[in-house]
């Protein structure tokens, strides 16, 4: 039986607008959300999120894009540091997915086809291989995670569905969403959002071996939790802190404690990536972005919270 719910989420957030800290990168008329991965940035024309604009390292716009097309709907998108951008497309009628190889201009290089495995979030590892979290269309046990060379080569499945399986099926608790990121490399581990529990979602650490490292509550959406949006190359977990008041801050998540560190201090703006192991945090003043790479190590943080629940992996770094 085929899902009923909508395929897609939209993160309907405006980037904050401010510019009291010192620029490093300077971009002029983004349309709307922006996020940054591996020296380029992605930037949809929000509120419509119809299409997708890549801007490459000298912060000029390479190529733009149509989220849907040909009958395709995008799912994800995820930038390599030589600018090779992977797409991941399905298709409603025949229920098929797909990732889309592009180059520095936008000119498609290679589809690598997955078949009735549907690819929902996408990334690139630090060995460029690309990792992908998706869903079966049949009621089977079946690998959350797949992982392809750039040539088109399937190099490996792992997480077994059961492994972190609750009260959602997989096509809702692994579902994609506009203008955000659910998916990231480090140098040693993959994670990953899985809404996988009413009313609150969990994150979730792999190997690249395939083992599963730890599972962590992110909190309750009407109540306090976390939404991941960087994880730096040593592997630190940065999450945006939400409770019944709205946004409330950055938290690192804390493995060996189970605990997440409130940022105490940081610059104004919005957190849109990483890059090696600074924190990219980006502002808006009129139709300038500033964006600024802080390294992690200068980030002061608060006591614990409560929050994260999960075997400890790997201390704050």
């Amino acid at each position: 039986m085929r899902p009923a719910l909508s395929p897609l989420l939209s993160l309907s957030f405006v980037i904050l607008c401010a510019a009291q800290t010192p620029v490093t990168a300077q971009y002029e008329g983004l349309p709307g959300v922006a996020l940054y991965q591996n020296g380029y940035l992605l930037s949809w024309d929000n509120p419509k999120f119809s299409q997708v604009t890549v801007y490459g390292r000298d912060t000029q716009a390479a190529y733009s894009l149509a989220e849907h097309r040909d009958g395709t709907f995008n799912a994800a998108w995820a930038v390599d540091s030589d600018g090779v951008a992977a797409v991941a497309y399905n298709t409603r009628e025949t229920w098929e997915g797909r990732l889309d190889l592009l180059d520095l201009t936008g000119k498609l290089t290679r589809t690598i086809n997955t078949g009735s495995y549907i690819p929902r979030h996408v990334v690139f590892a630090p060995d460029h291989t690309i990792w992908t979290v998706g869903f079966l269309d049949r009621g089977l046990d079946f690998n959350v995670l797949h992982h392809y060379a750039r040539t088109g080569e399937e190099l490996g499945q792992a997480l077994l569905w059961s492994q972190i399986a609750s009260e959602h099926n997989s096509y809702t608790a692994l579902q994609s969403i506009h203008g955000g990121r659910w998916l990231y490399a480090a140098n040693d581990r993959i994670g990953f959002l899985s809404q996988s529990h009413y009313g609150h979602s969990t994150w979730i650490e792999v190997s690249f071996s395939g083992v599963l490292l730890g599972k962590y509550d992110l909190g309750t959406g009407q109540q306090l939790s976390y939404r991941p949006v960087a994880m730096t190359a040593a592997g630190t977990l940065y999450a945006a802190i939400y409770n019944e008041k709205g946004f409330e801050g950055y938290a690192v998540l804390d493995r060996p404690s189970d605990a997440w560190r409130t940022i105490a201090a940081s610059p104004e703006g919005k957190i849109i990536g990483s890059d090696g192991k600074n924190v990219v945090f980006c502002q808006r003043d009129g139709a300038t972005t500033f964006l600024q790479f802080v390294p992690s190590a200068s980030l002061r943080f608060d006591g614990p919270q409560e929050g994260a629940t999960g075997p400890a992996s790997a201390s704050i770094q």
